[in-house]
């Protein structure tokens, strides 16, 4: 950021109305219920005096989201001089439009300096207070409205005086700061509270309207005379409107995307404007409002009117790895502000810069715009997110590897990483887990985590490297957002787990591991079938394409491919391969850059395996990419063990036969087909065959086909069964009665035909108490009529 330098019911049955009755009773009696303890509504609270940011436990509020901020300020330079600046005076109206979780009977914004004229809420006077205690770095303005508010509501602040500086716990200066000839206010990290009543944390974003009411022409101390005015802010320019005697002008101004307090720039001074256009990658254009103080000299004037030019080029070229640009307008703002304000800051839209801008610093700060700007952080404690990205990004746009001819962005950040010592205390502070305002803007927050953006690019990749960079505004925009969500989208997108690699680079307070970096490749010595019991043989290789001697670089193969047909001997593996379950792991021996590491191992055949193939795949680990990482070797196929099938069962006519299958390979299925003298009989084609009248005499045989995946097929056929005596006769004492009903054939007999199942004693008693039923009912309905009790 900082960068130095219901139908109708239908009739029921009479039997049914009980019933229902007893429905609509317990249904009136639930209405009557509701209707005698209707829902607590929530009893109001107060609004959180913090954001809950480690940073400035004391800044920022909660309870309300705020949806907009309605700025008119009036600034009047005043006679008052104070060393070689204008002390400058405000009377202002600022109105927050937010709306609140729960009902709130009292809330806070924060408010530095100033005086509180007055406090309405939805047009009603409220009650406020203010608790300020500047060490602490607290300055609440507490509101309590005539009734709690919930939902949507407005509250309105008039407030005037001299507006001051704040100065941050680093020393540097931000809020409200005069100028020779105005007034420049900047809010990083939390000096926007020093012109307006404010949410000031990065996690709660707003729209903006900004109305600047301010002198047409200006002086400065320095006895230069008077030149035209302007009042800067952010969004585009709506307006520009004199006073009637044409002594004020009003810049009115609006920023329509989503933006941090943080963010807002209001600066008022003699400008040179500079209107243009920006043409972005989709050929849309925006407008662009520069401004660059009149009283700059030739040279500083030179390096804004070649930002400008510069303008559309370098979004264009950010847009190609961030997404489309994030906002509706664009520009600069260059000044000359004394004291401690020697900085350059993203503010959105129009970024502003001390005295003049430099090309990289330039790149920086549009980089912001999505980066800081359109992603904001939720605490201060993640400002390395934007501010790692946009350091990286002035090393990626010079480097041979983004937009430039310079030294790649890798060689850059890893010179900067090598160059610090491991005692060194810059790396002291954790980025992800600082909590000291005073080193906001260290070595950690700039350095270290642009080296961290370069250190994931090597660990994932490139493909998923820049797919989690863009997909972090696709998915965010307009929103504030963790580092722990960046790890969550970087791991989802990568498929890798990155929960070390993140605790190394931004949660551990000492100098964090550049990541391997290599090219692993697979192969094999087996170009054929393999035959049962041969030995298939893999090298694995990995080509140290890094710019560290390999520290953690591994390997790992998932073997459960080639084990389901093959053992591997792990007493044979050599040293650096470990076998456990389907997992082989090499560990790769330390390798200088520029080297080539490899090992081997093999596999072999099982003597009953037949068909299909030994498959593996390696899967690098971080900074591991794969050149040949997959093998597919075929295993032969080999027939099936097989031996002819034997018949079983009596040899008269109506017996049935089974035919079993011995000696075949386990798992092996069976096709069946039964054949009379060698005959086959059309559909007998299971295990089973019960022989038919027209068999008497002959033989009967069948053949099976065996099968089983990765086998080749089989076919036997039994000896001859028979010859097929004649059915025996019939005892006359078993010759049914002529009352009972004839027995039914089973299924697959001469002349059934499989719909003919015996009506069995179940079958009777189910229909027995049917009947039961229908009868008890008809004699219950006839009783029923006869007392009268029935109708229709």
């Amino acid at each position: 950021m900082r960068h130095a330098s219901a139908a109708t019911p239908s009739k029921h049955p009479v039997l049914r109305r009980p019933l229902l009755a007893l429905g609509a009773a317990a249904l009136v009696a639930g209405l009557i219920s509701s209707a005698v303890a209707p829902a607590v509504a929530a009893d109001p609270v107060d609004g959180a005096r913090t954001a809950g940011d480690a940073m400035f436990p004391n800044v920022g509020n909660g309870g309300y989201d705020a949806l907009d901020y309605d700025i008119d300020l009036a600034w009047t330079p005043d006679a008052v001089q104070t060393g070689s600046v204008v002390a400058g005076s405000v009377v202002a109206t600022s109105t927050m439009t937010a709306r609140a979780a729960e009902p709130l009977r009292s809330f806070s914004l924060d408010f530095e300096g100033l005086v509180v004229d007055s406090v309405t809420v939805d047009g009603t006077p409220a009650a406020w207070q203010r608790d300020s205690d500047a060490g602490a770095i607290r300055h609440k303005l507490i509101v309590t409205p005539a009734s709690p508010v919930s939902g949507e509501f407005r509250v309105t602040v008039a407030y005037h005086g001299v507006p001051q500086a704040h100065v941050d716990a680093d020393g540097s200066y931000e809020g409200w700061n005069a100028t020779t000839d105005g007034a420049t206010m900047l809010g990083q990290p939390v000096g926007n509270m020093t012109g307006f009543p404010h949410n000031n944390t990065p996690g709660d974003k707003a729209t903006y309207s900004i109305s600047l009411d301010v002198p047409t022409t200006l002086s400065d101390t320095a006895g230069q005379g008077s030149a035209p005015a302007a009042a800067v802010s952010n969004g585009e320019l709506l307006s520009t409107t004199p006073s009637a005697d044409g002594t004020r002008t009003t810049w009115a101004w609006q920023q329509t995307e989503q933006m941090a307090s943080e963010l807002l720039i209001i600066s008022i001074g003699r400008y040179d404007v500079i209107e243009s256009t920006v043409t972005l990658s989709d050929g849309s254009t925006i407008l662009a409002w520069s401004f660059v103080d009149s009283t700059s000299t030739t040279a500083n004037k030179a390096t804004v009117t070649s930002a400008v030019d510069q303008l559309g080029p370098i979004i264009r070229n950010l847009e190609s790895i961030y997404g489309p640009y994030p906002g509706r307008s664009a520009g600069v703002v260059v000044d000359r502000v004394p004291r401690g304000i020697n900085y350059a800051l993203e503010t959105q839209d129009r970024s502003f810069f001390p005295t003049r801008i430099g090309f990289s610093t330039l790149v920086h700060e549009l980089a912001h715009q999505w980066y800081g700007n359109n992603v904001s952080p939720t605490t201060w404690t993640d400002i390395w997110v934007a501010e790692g990205m946009a350091t990286w990004s002035e090393s990626f746009y010079a480097g041979s590897d983004g937009f430039g001819t310079g030294t790649p962005s890798r060689e850059q950040q890893f010179d900067a990483w090598s160059g610090t010592p491991a005692g060194d205390g810059a790396w002291s502070i954790a980025p992800g887990a600082q909590t000291d305002s005073a080193s906001l803007y260290g070595y950690q927050t700039y350095d270290r985590s642009a080296q961290f953006w370069a250190a994931l690019r090597v660990a994932i990749g490139d493909d998923a490297f820049f797919d989690v960079v863009r997909q972090w505004q696709t998915r965010n925009a307009g929103t504030s957002k963790t580092g722990a969500d960046l790890l969550a989208l970087a791991e989802e997108l990568s498929g890798r787990d990155l929960r070390a690699f993140y605790q190394d680079w931004i949660l551990d307070a000492d100098k964090p591991a550049w990541p391997d970096q290599f090219t692993l490749s697979l192969t094999s010595s087996a170009t054929a079938s393999l035959e049962r019991a041969a030995t298939a043989s893999y090298t694995l290789t990995a080509e140290n394409t890094g710019l560290v001697p390999f520290a953690s670089a591994t390997a790992t193969l998932d073997v459960g491919g080639i084990l389901n047909r093959a053992s591997i001997d792990s007493a044979t593996l050599p040293d650096g391969v470990a076998l456990t379950g389907d997992d082989l792991v090499w560990t790769i021996p330390a390798t200088d850059p520029g080297q080539t590491a490899a090992t081997t191992f093999a596999a072999t055949v099982f003597d009953e395996a037949s068909g299909g193939a030994l498959t593996t795949e390696a899967a690098p680990s971080l900074g591991g990419t794969c050149a040949s990482c997959a093998s597919t070797l075929a295993v032969r196929e080999y027939p099936v063990d097989a031996q002819a099938p034997v018949i079983t069962g009596d040899t008269a006519v109506g017996s049935t036969l089974t035919a079993t299958t011995a000696g075949w390979t386990d798992d092996t299925s069976f096709t069946y087909s039964w054949a009379v003298d060698g005959a086959s009989i059309p559909d007998a084609t299971t295990s089973t065959f019960t022989i038919p009248p027209t068999a008497e005499g002959r033989t009967v045989t069948v053949t099976v086909t065996g099968g089983r995946a990765g086998y080749l097929d089989q076919t036997r056929t039994s000896a001859p069964f028979g010859p097929v005596a004649a059915a025996a006769a019939a005892s006359p004492s078993a010759s049914p009665s002529a009352s009972a009903p004839a027995a039914p054939r089973a299924p697959g007999q001469l002349g059934a035909t499989g719909s003919e199942a015996p009506i069995t004693a179940a079958v009777w008693a189910a229909a027995a108490l049917i009947g039961g039923a229908v009868l008890s009912v008809v004699a219950v309905r006839r009783r029923r009529v006869a007392r009268g009790e029935d109708s229709v």
